[in-house]
Order: C-alpha cells, then structure tokens, then sequence
C-alpha cells in the first residue's frame, strides 16, 4: 500500500513529460515515464538502497513517533457514514476543469460534455469528500472529486480504492491529479480527479465505491471510512466506439507483434498489441509508435502514446482523442523496439574474481571498487551510444541469485546509501546505466560463478515497420 501512497502523492512529476513537441517524425517519440525529457536536457533518474540498519532506525523513529501521538490506527473505524447531497459550490464541473491541461483523457470527456453528475458525499472527523461527477469508457475512469478540511491541521487526502461492486479496479498507474496544491492547509477546499485503468475484459458492476484516506500532517493518523458509493456505468460510451481486429502483424528484427485490437473511443485511441510467444527476443518496449491517418490527400498523426499496460507478453498503447478514426484508413508505424534474446536474459560473474562471464550485451562492466566497499558490492555500468535516449529505461535485475550448484540466494540490504539510475542525453544520443548490486558479505565464498535473472535491459533494435490497423 506504500508504494500505492507513494505514487499518488508524487505523480505530478510524471505530467511534465507530455508537454515535448519536436519536428523530424523520428524526434517525435514518446517522453520517459519518471522524468522530463525535452529539447536537448539531461535527465537522471535514482532509486536509492537503504540497509537493514537505516531500515531498523526508521522502524524506532515511527515506534517513538506513535508511542507519543498514538497510533495511526487508533482512530480507524469501519461504520459506514451516510451519504448526504453535495453543494454545487464545492461540485461544480468548473472547478476540476484545469486539470484538463494535464490530461489529455480528462479534457476530452470536459470539451465533449461527457461528465455524469454524481453529487453526494460523505463527512467524517472533519473532513467533507464529495464526489462531483464520473466518467468512463471501459477502458479508463475518472472520478472528479473534492475534500474539505474542517480541522485545524494540514491535510492530505489519498484515493485510497475504487470498486464496482466486489471488484477493485486496478491501482498500477492510478493517479489522483489536483487543481493546485495537494495539501490542505486547515479551512482550505480541494479538487481532484482520480484516474486509472480498467481491465479491458472484465465485466463491472455499475456499482462503485470510491474510498479516500486522509493524513493528518500534525497527529500523523489516517481518517479512513469516508467511501462514497454511485452509479456508474462504465460501458457509458459504448455507443460512441469503433473496435477493429486488424489482420496481420508487425515483424521486426524477426519479432513478431500482432495488433490484437483498436479501440476508438471519446476520450482516446487503445492500441494493444501481444508478442508472439514464439519469438526469440523478449520485447519490452516499442519504439516511437505513431498512428496515422489518411484520407486522400489529408494526413494527421498522433504522438506520444501513454503505455497504460504493459508486461513480458502485451502492451496498451493509449494516445489522445481525435477524429483519426474518421479517416479512410489508419496505420501504426513503428521505428524499432527495445528486445533481448530471451537464452541471455541473465548476468553471469565470478564474484571471487570480480569478472562477468556472460550478460545480455558485451557493453556490461564492472566499475572498479571504492575503498569503502565491502565483499560481496558490485557496481554494474553500461555506456549505450545511439541509444534512442529518450525511450530507455534502466536495467532491472532480480532480487535472488543462483549459485553454480544451483542454490538460490536473496540479495541482501545494506547499511549504507547506494545509488542506482540511468543518465542520458538527447543532444548526444548516449544513455549511462548504473545498478549496484550486493550479494552478501559471504557470498565471494559460495560455488562460483553466480547468476542473476535479468528483469529489464535496454537494447534497441531499429527498424521501421507499419500496420495497417482499419479496414
């Protein structure tokens, strides 16, 4: 659930990303995800390492923190409050219209009118929710909601869920998005618009519950409880789609990618795509993909899709409203992808000897070792020229290892801080990716050598394919 709070609060810093134009069509390509990629900038990204003791510190500083305060379960109740009708001054759908400018999904349904008033809300340890009006296609809900705070603290409220019936919609990639600032200073208003995704194949009730959470900044507890039940239909707009199955598929680097599906809706275009189980690479990003529409001598293109899905063997690729399904003929054009043959989806190192026997490409390194690093610390790093820098991402590797005798070990914390991150340029086209790794203090001293399944690895393939996906 952490990671869930974690993202909502922080999600405003992956908005920014939306907002680069370019000219060349192979310039225009999609933004990377947790950062800013725009002209010739230079971004770095960083997940920081925390060991067992700043982990145990942590633990005793809450302990004290709740033992002064109280718990922050102390105040969780489960009575259900009774919903009362909402205020049009607190409700009113121009008050959320500025988020529209943040979200190309958002201010389709406000352009076209697509907003179903809700108008009921719920209050409880002085906290007003109430939830103005919803919206959604099948494959996206938004939720327009507002949070009074009537204490005397600060305060920041967290969509915390939201269900059709006993079905909770996906929280992977869920955003609440506001007006202004996030946090509540006491007597202040609030207006969010929570978005996620829903499973395309599933089948909601039109019953649905949004439950939001409220941290108080000073008595450092959750006002959980205050759920506020509707009706919303998420096949509301069925009316107003176009769905194709195109015939054929994408190959490239003898990859085979079969578009399994498009979906034209008011508040954008889904392209999901399924890689044949049968290839050898395992791809995990297309590269550049734009839709573009004909019709005689008239052309438009859409850029920067959001990938709203993605794993090992599919991928949704969701780009703005427009009229493009209203033109004689659509196609996808892709320029690469970013795939590794799945037999070296591994690393491979003799740690006794500080020496990688195998990786997925030869540009992996050891970096020498600092004097303060103890046994069993690698420091991974790789230099990728011609990288496509603005669609990389950075290396992933498995939290458990193999030894040669095949006994399974997990990656151990440690007690210091270490970096792991990816730098790149679009000026230069290089990406720089660096993964520590810590095996263990004992590790040197297991059968050598040890392997570690990779997870992600950047290598892009260029070469330029189209499909056409209408008839």
């Amino acid at each position: 659930m952490l990671e869930k709070e974690e993202r909502l609060l922080m999600q405003d810093a992956d908005e920014v990303r939306r907002n680069a134009e370019a000219i060349r069509e192979m310039k225009l390509t999609t933004a990377v995800r947790n950062g800013v990629v725009k002209g010739r900038k230079r971004g770095m990204r960083r997940v920081y390492s925390y060991g067992a003791g700043l982990a145990a510190f942590a633990a005793a500083a809450v302990f004290i923190t709740w033992s002064i305060i109280g718990s922050p379960l102390t105040k969780q109740e489960d009575t259900k409050l009774e919903q009362t009708a909402s205020s049009d001054s607190v409700t009113s759908f121009d008050l959320f219209a500025p988020i529209g400018a943040r979200d190309k999904g958002f201010a389709a349904a406000v352009q076209q009118n697509l907003l179903k008033p809700i108008k009921q809300g719920v209050e409880k340890d002085g906290y007003r929710i109430d939830v103005a009006g919803a919206v959604s296609d099948g494959r996206r809900a938004y939720i327009m909601f507002s949070v009074q705070n009537h204490t005397k603290h600060g305060a920041s409220p967290i969509p915390d869920s939201l269900k059709f019936g006993d079905d909770e919609a996906p929280s992977v990639r869920a955003e609440a998005k506001n007006v202004r600032n996030g946090n509540l200073l006491p007597g202040e208003t609030g207006y969010y618009v929570y978005s996620t995704n829903l499973a395309a194949s599933a089948n909601y009730s039109h019953d649905a519950t949004l439950s939001v959470k409220v941290w108080d900044t000073v008595s450092q507890y959750y006002a959980k409880g205050l759920d506020i039940s509707f009706n919303l239909d998420t096949s509301m707009l069925s009316g107003q789609e176009h769905v194709y199955h195109p015939e054929g598929a994408l190959t490239i680097d003898g990859q085979t990618i079969n578009v399994s599906q498009v979906q034209f809706t008011p508040l954008g275009t889904y392209v999901d795509l399924k890689y044949d189980p049968s290839n050898t690479k395992q791809i995990f990003k297309v590269i550049s993909p734009v839709l573009i529409g004909k019709s005689g001598d008239k052309i438009e293109k859409l850029y920067y899709p959001e990938i709203i899905s993605n794993d090992n063997t599919q991928a949704t690729l969701w780009y703005k409203n427009s009229s493009i399904d209203q033109m004689e003929t659509t196609s996808l054009k892709v320029f690469g992808i970013g795939a590794v043959e799945k037999d070296r989806l591994k690393i491979v190192i003799d740690l006794k000897k500080r020496e990688i026997i195998s990786a997925p490409d030869d540009k992996l390194q050891l970096l020498p070792p600092e004097q303060k690093d103890g046994a069993g610390e690698i420091n991974f790093y790789r230099k990728v020229e011609h990288a496509q820098a603005e669609n990389n991402f950075g290396m992933s590797l498995s939290d458990t290892f193999t030894d040669a005798s095949g006994k399974k070990y997990k990656r151990q914390p440690l007690n210091k801080l270490a970096t792991t991150g990816t730098s790149y340029s679009t000026k230069t086209d290089i990406m720089e990716d660096y993964y520590f790794y810590y095996f263990g203090e004992e590790a040197a001293d297991y059968p050598q050598p040890l392997t570690i399944e990779v997870k992600k690895y950047w290598i892009p393939v260029m070469e330029t394919q189209s499909i056409q996906i209408t008839p």
